[in-house]
């Protein structure tokens, strides 16, 4: 089975709106709603889409849990085994004009030892043939625990993909983990540099070469790249000049690979569909459906890095 993990997941709350928002005044939505987020919750509802089953393992606590819970209800291929936390799920705000998107993030709760251990526990459980994906930020105090929970998980036989603190990916690079992903911005960060085009195929390498099987980066908004044993190869994502919404696009990345690795057991395909599912992201109000994924996966290209 996917087991996705999400440590810090927020409640996202929408409002959309026709006019400029304008500082310091009162702006009034004209559209309200809101979403369970999290980037390996964003994994599990793409690969709902695609009708493939998912446990969401994190932490919720407080008045939103329920409410957040319940909102994924809708997902019948999602599996909710949530560790709760004393404090609450915090509450992110999206501001959205029809050109810009604000995002205001909040922290939220804290996680002490106790629910550590208990989602430890939980993931220890996993065993040969179980994927487990850790995405988002994890707290800096958690990082060890993490690592430690992480090596257990590989110890056991689980492919392990991670998407989070590039400490804990750069720890866990000795214990050849299944996958990484990193976008360009993040990679340019380690080093307090921009990167150009080659660099950034060199640092893919790199990380394989580290113990990496397969490494995905996603290249600003319109390309990926993926690095294993089998070679470099890269795909444009966007294939029309106007996008719907690019957020997300790095999580359908993921989930495609990891679903079609699942099935297959083919590096290369599995990264034209993770492409595919990168690129219906992109030109949807949500996250990718199978329809758009279909529709996308005809028309994608890969092409290998020489």
């Amino acid at each position: 089975m996917i087991c996705t993990c999400t440590l810090n997941p927020s409640l996202d709350y929408y409002l959309e709106f026709s006019n400029k928002i304008e500082k310091g005044k009162t702006n009034r939505s004209d559209l309200e709603y809101y979403e369970a987020g999290g980037k390996g919750i964003n994994i599990s509802i793409v690969l709902n889409n695609l009708q493939i089953p998912t446990r969401a393992y994190g932490f919720l606590g407080g008045f939103t849990k329920e409410f957040y819970v319940n909102l994924l209800q809708e997902y019948s291929y999602i599996e909710p085994n949530f560790t709760y936390v004393e404090g609450h799920t915090r509450i992110n705000v999206k501001l959205s004009d029809g050109k810009h998107i604000t995002d205001l993030n909040a922290t939220g709760p804290y996680i002490n030892e106790a629910d550590m251990k208990k989602l430890s526990d939980k993931v220890g459980r996993l065993g040969e043939g179980d994927y487990f994906c850790l995405a988002g930020i994890c707290p800096s105090y958690l990082e060890d625990d993490v690592i430690r929970m992480l090596e257990d998980c590989i110890k056991n036989g689980v492919k392990v993909a991670l998407d989070t603190n590039p400490r804990i990916m750069s720890q866990m690079l000795v214990h050849k983990p299944f996958l990484v992903k990193f976008t360009a911005e993040e990679l340019g960060d380690e080093v307090k540099k921009s990167l150009t085009y080659e660099e950034i195929v060199d640092a893919a390498k790199t990380t394989v070469e580290a113990g990496a099987q397969n490494v995905l980066i996603l290249e600003g908004k319109d390309k990926a790249i993926l690095a294993s044993s089998e070679g470099c190869y890269e795909c444009d994502l966007l294939h029309q000049e106007k996008t719907v919404n690019t957020v997300g696009t790095g999580d359908s990345l993921t989930a495609g690979f990891l679903m079609n690795y699942l099935r297959s057991s083919d590096v290369v395909d599995s990264f034209k569909f993770g492409a595919s599912c990168a690129s219906a992201t992109a030109y949807s109000k949500g996250l990718a459906t199978r329809e758009k994924i279909d529709s996308f996966y005809e028309t994608t290209e890969v092409k290998k890095i020489d």
